[in-house]
């Protein structure tokens, strides 16, 4: 969606008192637009949105489509009025926001911010809420709901007219709230200029493999900004246990709630026990304590779900409110997604990162001490570093690893694969299986009883297999497979009985599977 529009007329004076407006003495539109062939009667063109645009055929496109007036940050010949802004993006987010009513203003409205954990943190507020107040939009990069139909599919590199649009359908739903994962490319684009906030979630601020220190210092900057878009009321909620987030905090002095485990801080999480796909811990909110079981493992998570509940002390309602509604939530889609089945416990997540990766398998072994069998899916866009990390962490904590390439051709593949071989001290250890597919196979055929089976580097994203260029999903193979063994063990089991043999066990009853 490249354009927002409304029935009222908005005057770019009075929405931009700085702006210099050339060709009229004031501009009034009901639509802004990011592209010249969407333009509408009334409506005005940004210009320079992207780089690499060519401004002078943008701006004789958007007057042969009836545009009233140009926005851009320097002087163009134009035939139409022009209003020239300092900052065309942030000027594209106020209007697109204004031209719907500023629905911001109307809802509860929490974005949440940070270099890991936001989808998690987003999806466990929404819940929360949700159960609170029976209805709550959110936008995340897992999907989306606008308060009425769930399921949405919602793009990470939303613009500002598409966000806006987000909020105001929400708000006409009769949403009392709406929760934004406000992704990289929306900071970089200021696709949430025009947004007030009542809460901003901060999850973290250390390094990854995605988020250099450069970046990390513009995801600083951008938290900065968005602290100026706060209601007067609002709130930073953050977590206390990331040390350069807590450093940025007191170096800033926001009014804030602090979250965490270790931490000395308002909402504490002190662990119990982890035990099958499920952990508990008591839960501390100013003076209530109170017990939370959860089927989000991992430290990680624990840190995500006070975040949620650290949200829902800011807007006062009740600990066990609170809890019940963070409770019902089962699982999150390819965020160490567990898969119910008799044979091995199978657990499907993004881990495409090497501090994430660890993170993931630290979580399976205070789970479950059962060895674990990874299969994970080469990074991309990494350096021979990050990838030689990426082998150390599957080295020191799987007990056996099957390497896949899914995302280039074989051929290509080998300079990334032989990069993640040299972080491991035994790399002819490590099987090397291109094909996805194939290598889910083996690893499902070879495990033993209790056996623990990892399926990192994709979540919930669908990738091509190579030898049918059919596109799939790890959860789609792990169904058809478990079908397919289901289906090989009862037919083992019913010539057993008819020839008066033993029933054979299940992994008796599964060959060895041979990838070629």
């Amino acid at each position: 969606m490249s354009r927002c529009a409304s029935t009222t007329l908005v005057s770019l004076r009075s929405l931009f008192p700085k702006a210099q407006i050339l060709g009229a003495s004031d501009v009034r539109c009901d639509s802004c637009h990011s592209h010249p062939e969407t333009v509408k009667p009334n409506g005005v063109l940004f210009i320079g949105l992207e780089d690499t645009e060519d401004l002078a055929r943008q701006v004789i496109e958007g007057v042969a489509n009836g545009a009233v007036a140009i926005v851009t940050e320097q002087f163009l010949p134009s035939p139409i009025p022009q209003c020239i802004v300092s900052d065309v993006r942030e000027a594209y987010a106020v209007l697109a926001n204004a031209i719907v009513g500023n629905p911001s203003k109307k809802v509860l409205t929490i974005g949440v911010i940070g270099t890991h954990g936001k989808t998690t943190a987003a999806l466990i507020t929404a819940a929360m809420l949700k159960h609170v107040g029976n209805r709550v939009a959110y936008h995340s990069t897992l999907g989306g709901c606008d308060g009425a139909a769930a399921g949405l599919r919602s793009d990470p590199d939303a613009t500002a007219g598409e966000l806006a649009s987000f909020i105001s359908k929400a708000q006409l739903n009769g949403s009392p709230a709406v929760v934004l994962e406000i992704t990289d490319e929306m900071l970089c684009t200021r696709a949430t200029q025009g947004i007030e906030f009542d809460v901003l979630l901060f999850t973290s601020l250390r390094k990854s493999q995605r988020v250099d220190k450069l970046r990390a210092r513009g995801v600083e900057n951008s938290m900065q900004r968005l602290m100026a878009q706060l209601k007067n009321h609002g709130v930073i909620v953050y977590n206390a246990d990331d040390a350069r987030l807590n450093r940025w905090i007191q170096r800033h002095q926001p009014h804030s709630i602090g979250y965490g485990i270790d931490a000395a801080c308002d909402v504490m999480g002190r662990k119990l026990k982890s035990q099958g796909n499920t952990q508990s811990m008591m839960v501390q909110v100013g003076r209530s304590v109170m017990p939370l079981t959860s089927r989000l493992v991992g430290d990680h998570n624990a840190r995500h779900i006070l975040g949620a509940v650290a949200i829902g002390y800011a807007f006062g309602l009740d600990t066990d409110e609170i809890v019940a509604g963070i409770e019902r939530l089962q699982r999150i889609p390819g965020r160490l997604q567990s898969i119910a089945n008799p044979l091995c416990s199978i657990t499907i997540d993004l881990a495409d990162q090497a501090d994430r990766l660890a993170v993931s398998l630290h979580a399976l072994t205070r789970v479950n001490s059962a060895p674990i069998i990874c299969v994970a899916e080469v990074p991309e866009s990494a350096t021979a570093e990050q990838l030689m990390a990426y082998g150390r962490v599957l080295e020191r904590a799987a007990s056996r690893v099957i390497l896949t390439q899914s995302r280039t051709s074989t051929a290509n593949a080998q300079k990334t694969i032989w990069s993640v071989l040299d972080g491991c001290s035994h790399p002819a250890a490590i099987q090397i299986v291109p094909n996805r597919e194939t290598a889910i196979e083996l690893a499902f055929r070879s495990a033993r009883p209790g056996d623990q089976i990892m399926l990192a580097g994709w979540g919930t994203v669908r990738w091509t297999n190579n030898q049918t260029r059919e596109s799939k999903s790890d959860l789609d193979v792990v169904e058809a497979l478990l079908a397919k063994l289901d289906g090989e063990h009862n037919k083992t089991g019913a010539n057993a009985a008819v020839n008066g043999e033993a029933m054979p066990v299940a992994r008796q009853s599964l060959r060895i599977f041979d990838p070629a």
